[in-house]
């Protein structure tokens, strides 16, 4: 069962059902596949280019913890967290399937190399493979976004993995459309880092109780102060400006008058 909050339809399933169920929409545009934090409802809220490629994407998760709560207080108990850690281990669990090609954007090229060489020892063939380092500004480079389209058809991707962050990677994706081919998405952030063994993860305790975050903030806090202790705040004001939205719609739905059972129309004054 679907679970919606803050406007947004959020997918259910495992990362596998969330995987092969986008797999199977037409490819006639990109799939992506978006996962959805505090940051995200905050930058949804400021981003018309990010709200755009929100909803042009054929799957939301829910991925920040604090979301997961919020969505089982609303009466979605079935709600289950879904994250970019575990969408990138759903796409690349064996057994690799047959005509599947991988295109990763990384951050830095070291994310690619050391990436490339843990999917070739689990047995995924080198030539499966390619990965580049976009340049910064890039999601604003028209000159670069159809090379970049140009090298995603010519490789015949059918997994786009993008790990240089939202919103660049998701209105990049949008704002190429058909021109990028019908790739299945996934714009999983520093997730691509973890993955490639040169950031660590949260320990499993840690991601149960919601910390992982104050772990992430931990072993970056300069770069994530503003996120986490300044930004992340916004997610309240949203969440107040809707709750005062709807009351005000219920008071004003309550006191439009009624018409009377069985009343008649008047008739026209000659």
């Amino acid at each position: 069962m679907s679970v919606r909050l803050f406007d947004i339809t959020f997918t259910p399933g495992s990362a596998s059902d969330i995987l092969a169920t986008s797999a199977r929409q037409p490819a006639t545009r990109p799939r992506m596949i978006v996962t959805a934090n505090l940051d995200h409802i905050v930058t949804l809220s400021e981003n018309a280019a990010f709200r755009k490629a929100y909803e042009g994407a054929v799957a939301h998760t829910l991925d920040g913890m604090p979301l997961v709560w919020l969505a089982r207080l609303r009466g979605g108990r079935s709600a289950q967290r879904v994250t970019g850690h575990d969408l990138i281990a759903a796409a690349f669990a064996a057994p690799w399937p047959a005509g599947q090609q991988i295109f990763l954007v990384c951050s830095t090229e070291a994310v690619g190399l050391h990436l490339t060489e843990r999917l070739v020892a689990e047995g995924i063939p080198r030539a499966s493979i390619a990965f580049t380092v976009p340049h910064f500004g890039f999601e604003n480079d028209e000159t670069y976004g159809a090379q970049l389209c140009a090298a995603v058809r010519a490789h015949g991707t059918t997994l786009l993995v993008f790990g240089v962050g939202a919103p660049r990677s998701e209105i990049w994706v949008d704002r190429q459309g058909n021109a990028l081919g019908g790739p299945v998405v996934l714009a999983v952030g520093e997730a691509l880092n973890v993955a490639a063994g040169l950031v660590p993860r949260a320990p499993a305790l840690m991601q149960r109780f919601g910390l992982e975050w104050f772990f992430r903030f931990w072993h970056a806090p300069h770069r994530l102060f503003r996120r986490y202790f300044v930004r992340s705040w916004g997610l309240i004001g949203i969440a107040l400006r809707r709750s005062l939205l709807g009351t005000s719609r219920q008071r004003h739905h309550a006191a439009r008058p009624r018409p009377t059972p069985n009343a008649r129309r008047a008739p026209d004054t000659p």
